[in-house]
């Protein structure tokens, strides 16, 4: 599923390309999402996923290719099994914490598919079902 990135993200992106500041690498995570969320909105306001058996997962991405670039993530990413009914998942981020309300929020996607889960289930992205491209 396309997405994109958040003000702050597209900052970064900008940053990097023009050699106005160094990145460095750093781990990401997919959070999911009850509701969407804005270019401005930060961590702290993500409308995210609470139900216990629920954490946000770490993602690795391909290498960015083709023209507009695209990267995708490079593996399955499970969350779950929820113990209890967890609320329906529209939306997912990418975030730079684990968990918590600190960090970044760096891009958002909406969901191909609106996600009900149930007690017991686990919800999949398969790999390459995320992408992220600049143009």
């Amino acid at each position: 599923m396309p997405g994109e990135a958040t003000t702050f993200g597209a900052g970064k992106a900008l940053d990097a390309i023009s050699g106005r500041a160094t990145q460095t690498a750093r781990n990401t995570y997919v959070a999911l999402l009850t509701a969407s969320a804005t270019d401005a909105d930060t961590i702290a306001s993500l409308v995210e996923v609470t139900t216990a058996g629920y954490a946000r997962q770490l993602v690795a991405w391909s290498a960015p290719s083709g023209d507009p670039a695209v990267s995708s993530n490079t593996g399955a990413l499970t969350f779950g099994p929820f113990t209890a009914d967890p609320p329906n998942v529209t939306h997912l981020a990418l975030v730079s914490a684990a968990s918590g309300t600190t960090g970044d929020l760096l891009y958002r996607w909406t969901a191909d598919t609106a996600r009900d889960g149930i007690a017991n289930d686990s919800i999949t992205i398969a790999i390459g079902a995320l992408s992220m491209s600049l143009d």
